[in-house]
């Protein structure tokens, strides 16, 4: 492990600390706190997991590092007992286009934040929703004052309807000057399933980060040796937007995590 490592670590094992210590401090209000995990090998690097099993958003809301935003939406992002990937609950995103505006369902997390880290959710996506240019499902959005105001797009994994009928995953690089990553040959996004959309972002500021998606455990989109953020701060955002020439739709997301280490499909 390089020094680098080692400080990351560190830092990240004080957050976790801090937050335990908050928590002990005041019991009652932390009782359906997000789980943080621990710092380590395998299964022990995953720093924090959503599974809606408390039938609320509170993993992603009670720490005060997370919470929900929405735009032009029937309602807000919610804990259904309609769709689960696991157990009883999975979180439903009603998006809602109209012409000439998007519609936004996201849930949010601050924290943690590793330096390098994999970014995981389970998504659903109905075969009656009609994607016009984008669905996002996976978005990362920094903060040009480095303090998480003036909040910026970052990166953007959402699918796009293919020529020959169904949906694929591209990648949309707003840090950069706007290039936008499609698969050579493209892996289609299947719908009425579950599938797993894992992200590794690596944070950089200069020519040496990287992001890196994967689809069900298969690797479908890489940018590597770029620039990745403007600062540390970032948020991870995951749920549904679409563009204004969509249809309106509901995409159910579950079993989102952070890690340390690739978490794929089979965790």
């Amino acid at each position: 492990m390089t020094a680098k490592q080692i400080v990351a670590r560190v830092r990240l094992l004080d957050v976790v600390a801090t937050m335990f210590l908050a928590c002990v401090l005041a019991a009652p209000a932390c009782a359906r706190q997000a789980e943080l995990g621990s710092i380590g090998d395998g299964p022990a690097s995953v720093l924090w997991r959503g599974t809606f099993e408390p039938g609320n958003l509170s993993e992603w809301t009670a720490d005060g590092e997370g919470g929900s935003y929405s735009q032009n939406t029937p309602g807000k992002p919610s804990a259904t007992m309609a769709m689960a990937h696991n157990g009883h609950y999975a979180g439903l995103f009603t998006i809602a286009p109209t012409a000439g505006m998007m519609s936004t369902g996201y849930l949010f997390r601050n924290q943690p934040s590793p330096p390098q880290g994999y970014y995981s959710a389970w998504y659903y996506v109905p075969s009656t929703t009609t994607v016009g240019l984008w669905l996002s499902l996976s978005h990362f959005s920094g903060s040009e004052t480095g303090d998480g105001r003036n909040l910026a797009a970052l990166w953007d994994v959402n699918l796009y309807p293919l020529a020959a009928g169904g949906l694929a995953a591209q990648l949309y690089d707003y840090a950069g000057t706007g290039f936008n990553l499609r698969q050579v040959t493209p892996v289609p996004f299947p719908l009425d399933s579950w599938v797993q959309l894992e992200v590794y972002l690596s944070k950089a500021t200069g020519p040496t980060g990287e992001v890196t998606v994967w689809q069900d455990g298969v690797q479908i989109l890489e940018r590597s040796n770029i620039a990745t953020v403007s600062n540390d701060w970032v948020q991870w955002d995951a749920g549904g937007a679409a563009d204004a020439s969509s249809l309106p739709a509901s995409v159910y997301m579950d079993d989102a995590a952070i890690s340390l280490a690739p978490i794929g499909p089979g965790s």
